[in-house]
């Protein structure tokens, strides 16, 4: 009985330690952090919201910043182009009931944002002061649920009306600075001060507020939260904590003193019946507003490194997926998710000897006792778990290993209270816990010859008759520390990984592959794996008999030995994150945790699935060292990295990938952005909400880009995307969803994006489609298109007519060219008669009767000659006309010529023919010697 009860105190006070160890785990939820270093405009945020997209806004010191989960876009406040002052310019920030975003500044100025233009419009400024006065300054602002903005100063009140931008003064009793407005219903609010709550209608007229005390509370109020379902009144103070008033009874309850002296910075709901208290100094509580009992729920602990990172809360927002978004000065953005288990983070705290030794934890094991060993890059680390303190051997800040390396790569208990390590260093050592003593082990005491010393010693491995395996560099040794025996099994070496598959056989895993090893003959074989790496950083063999192995470079292995099948996972084909697996660890409900040097990956055997847990999950620690890792009996995996050791349940729950909408924004044609109204922009709408986008030929180089809002693992969405039309195939998926097109020819083209998932490529989450038309160019439109028709069948009229002329010309020249050939012939012959007629009148070989007519023979013949050989040169001038000859003639003597030519003529046809004339000499001129005789 004492004995039973010796070991039941035994177990508590060692699940207490561990509980210890892994100190407010329950509560240690994931978080992430938003800072300048990713873009945030300034640590100091005053406001955050989430518009009807998703979007998360964020109102900083240095002006209004946009976050879609992936990255942060700042946006300036400008006023005829000059640049405002952002700490006087947007102070207060809100989002109506028709999602449209609002921004007030201290000055007056009001600023609506534009989405279509995607930036913020100055739609109100105060009218400028008379000289010498200065503007008041606004101390708060407030927007309704009617889409009225208050600005409250101390001097005035006023309301703008969002809708028809009129803005009215306001009457009302209130002297002291509005702090905090909440709305009961259309005339009814309350109002808090620096003095106190009031209780205000507001007439119809918008002009007066009539303003009494409420609640007899005359603190000064912080914060206001109206609950309409509840008809609960929840007052922030400076000092006095919250008040929580019921308009159902008329009394007013406080809440308890946890809250006193500490400033409300904002009050929200958080689900139905509890609210989230963000104060100034003492982080978020929460409050059940049954009991109006607050417990802390966020709260700084600077004991841990992966918890909440400060206590000063401007504002709480909580999210449609149920995130708590947290404006943390002066840290940014702190972000909780609930929906992860909460993890411990345990990393070396410098010049703290109760600590890890150092954050380059390459094992892990459990002891006999439930201790925790830690092997490091500077020595080992021991927690103990009945004392929660830490021990370390053989580091820097220990003297057992002097002027030698302090790399240990691998722990193995061999017996209770004794360990064995093995690094770096040549050798084993060994380690009495419980004496706290150091012993070095050569390879001389166990084989008694000369053999080389092992080094890289990667693992040592206990099997299940109790003989210890040790693989290295060089050698694969086994031995039994009690009876002295040992084997050395040559021609393996580089080992990395050690499994004992049953009583007669081990799996040996190497730098080269992996190999069989039968435990009594020493004989082992090569299992030939059908990947490109053969490096294997892990094994593990299922209650199946299948193997599991951890490869560098080639993914996953399934290796089935009674089958000889093998199956491959790797990032191409699967979820995997890494290809670089390097602790493969069992679930209690079967499935398989991996780690890699990008996360955690959890791995169903059953349905052949993967969910991954990276830095983007809240992981704060991702890369994970080969073979450092456990499941500790309290039932909490343990694993070892290069920046400390992780711990969390083993029945964590990886929430999977959600699905965002996809967005389409950012339009650009020649590089240049275009918004809705703009001169000559193609848009009418909102290009996300564009269905049909009609673009000028000179509009077609435009770019755009495809984008989803994600919070919980954007980098897990890639796009790609196809222009139907002009290229039919689907871009390779990339995380840059900014879809380039240049010089697009004009017609009618399908757009298609879709996103698809990083992990599981195959798996589509959604697809859009937009119909983009490119008009042809002016010369390309149809009435150009007919215009050149016509020119066309002028063109074909005139080539016709050219060619017909150019045919006729030919005509005309072959019978030019034939009467030229002719007259040569002709000139031949007369040139025969002439000869002879000449000698017959130089000779006087005739009477005088005959002379005269061979003087008409010769003259005809001349007139024929000369005729003939103008047309011979017809040719030459090639032309219709004749040279002109301009002679000059004794006009009486020339027709007396004429006429004496055609007497024989007319005598032969009995025609008589006189010429008379009234002159003795008379000059003329004549242009040709042609004549011709007609028959009349």
């Amino acid at each position: 009985m004492n004995r039973r009860r010796f070991y039941q105190q035994r177990k508590n006070s060692m699940l207490f330690a561990i509980l210890v160890f892994f100190t407010q785990v329950c509560v240690a939820q994931a978080y992430k952090y938003i800072s300048m270093e990713d873009g945030l405009g300034s640590q100091k945020v005053y406001r955050i919201l989430q518009d009807s997209l998703g979007y998360m806004w964020f109102l900083t010191q240095e002006g209004p910043d946009r976050y879609n989960g992936k990255e942060i876009r700042h946006y300036e406040l400008t006023d005829k182009g000059q640049k405002l002052n952002m700490q006087f310019s947007l102070n207060w920030l809100y989002m109506a009931d028709d999602g449209v975003l609002w921004g007030i500044g201290r000055k007056g100025r009001i600023f609506r944002y534009e989405q279509g233009r995607d930036r913020f419009e100055q739609v109100y400024m105060p009218p400028l002061p008379e000289k010498g006065i200065s503007s008041p300054n606004i101390t708060y602002s407030y927007m309704d649920h009617s889409r009225r903005i208050w600005l409250c100063s101390k001097e005035q009140m006023a309301l703008f009306d969002t809708r028809t931008g009129k803005i009215s003064q306001l009457s009302s009793s209130i002297i002291s600075n509005v702090t905090s407005i909440a709305q009961i219903d259309r005339e009814n609010f309350f109002i808090g001060t620096e003095s106190g709550l009031y209780r205000a209608v507001l007439d119809e007229s918008r002009t007066l507020l009539s303003c009494t005390p409420a609640y007899n509370l005359h603190a000064p109020v912080s914060e206001l939260f109206f609950s309409a379902a509840l008809k609960k009144l929840f007052v922030g103070t400076f000092k006095q904590g919250v008040w929580i008033c019921d308009l159902n009874t008329s009394q007013e309850n406080r809440s308890d003193e946890t809250l006193s002296d500490v400033n409300i910075k904002r009050i929200i709901p958080f689900g139905e019946r509890e609210i989230l208290i963000a104060t100034d100094g003492k982080g978020i509580y929460r409050m059940n507003i049954d009991t109006c009992y607050a417990v802390p729920y966020i709260v700084a602990d600077y004991n841990i490194h992966n918890g909440m990172n400060g206590n000063n809360i401007n504002d709480v927002h909580v999210d449609h997926d149920g995130r708590i978004w947290i404006a943390n000065y002066p840290s940014g953005i702190t972000i909780r998710d609930n929906r992860y288990s909460g993890y411990r983070w345990t990393r070396h705290s410098v010049g703290n000897r109760q600590s890890l030794v150092n954050n380059q934890v390459h094992d892990v094991i459990e002891d006999s006792d439930g201790d925790l060993w830690f092997g490091t890059s500077n020595g080992i680390s021991l927690y103990s778990s009945a004392t929660g303190e830490w021990h370390s051997f053989f580091s820097t800040f220990d003297h057992e290993l002097e002027d030698k390396n302090h790399i240990f790569l691998t722990l193995c208990e061999i017996s209770p209270g004794i360990i064995l390590a093995g690094g770096f260093t040549s050798g084993l050592y060994q380690i009495d816990k419980r004496a706290l003593t150091v012993d070095y082990i050569a390879s001389s005491l166990f084989f008694h010859l000369d053999l080389r010393p092992d080094q890289y010693i990667r693992d040592i491995r206990k099997d299940s008759e109790g003989n210890i395996w040790s693989g290295g560099f060089y050698n694969l040794k086994c031995f039994d520390l009690k009876s002295g025996k040992s084997r050395l099994y040559s021609g393996l070496n580089s080992i990395t990984c050690i499994r004992e598959k049953d009583d007669s056989s081990m799996w040996i895993g190497t730098s080269a592959g992996l190999y069989l090893l039968d435990k009594f003959s020493g004989k082992y074989r090569s299992i030939d794996m059908p990947v490109e790496s053969m490096h294997i950083h892990a094994l593990y063999q299922g209650d199946d008999g299948v193997l599991y192995i951890g490869t560098s470079g080639s993914g996953l292995v399934l290796y089935n030995p009674e089958e000889e099948a093998f199956a491959q996972y790797y990032t191409d084909n699967s979820a995997l994150i890494s290809n670089n697996i390097y602790t493969i660890l069992p679930k209690p409900d079967g499935d398989l945790l991996l780690s890699t040097e990008n996360g955690i990956v959890h791995f169903s055997p059953r349905r052949m699935s993967f969910n991954n847990w990276t830095r983007e999950q809240g992981l704060m620690s991702v890369c994970f060292n080969p073979g450092a890792g456990i499941l500790h009996s309290s039932g909490r995996f343990i694993l070892g990295s290069n920046d400390g050791v992780i711990g969390f349940p083993s029945d964590m729950h990886i929430p999977v990938p959600t699905f965002s909408p996809m967005l389409l924004s950012d339009l650009n044609i020649s590089y240049q952005p275009v918004y809705p109204g703009d001169e000559g922009s193609p848009l009418e709408t909102d290009i996300n909400d564009t269905k049909v986008l009609k673009l000028k030929y000179e509009q077609n180089t435009f770019s755009l880009r495809a984008s989803s809002i994600n919070y919980d693992y954007p980098s897990n969405i890639l796009y790609s995307w196809r222009l139907e039309g002009f290229y039919d195939e689907w871009t390779t998926p990339s995380s840059n969803g900014l879809m380039h097109f240049t010089n697009i020819p004009s017609g009618k083209y399908m757009l298609h994006v879709r996103s698809v998932s990083n992990e599981e490529k195959y798996k589509s989450y959604e697809q859009r489609s937009m119909l983009i038309t490119i008009s042809p160019p002016l010369w390309a439109t149809p009435w150009a298109i007919a215009g050149y028709i016509i020119l066309a069948v002028l063109v074909c009229v005139i080539l016709f007519r050219i060619i017909t002329l150019r045919k006729q010309k030919r005509i005309s020249e072959e019978k030019t060219r034939f009467f030229i050939n002719t007259a040569h012939d002709i000139r031949t012959p007369l040139t025969l008669i002439k000869a002879p007629l000449e000698e017959l009148r130089n000779k006087d070989m005739v009477n005088e009767e005959g002379k005269g007519h061979v003087s008409m023979a010769l003259r005809n013949v001349d007139v024929l000659l000369r005729l003939i050989t103008n047309l011979i040169n017809f040719e030459r001038i090639n032309t219709y006309s004749s040279h002109m000859y301009i002679a000059e003639y004794e006009l009486g003597a020339y027709m007396s010529g004429i006429c004496d030519t055609f007497h024989a003529y007319a005598n032969i046809k009995h025609i008589r023919l006189t010429y008379e004339s009234n002159f003795q000499y008379l000059c003329c001129t004549s242009k040709s010697r042609h004549w011709k005789v007609e028959k009349r």
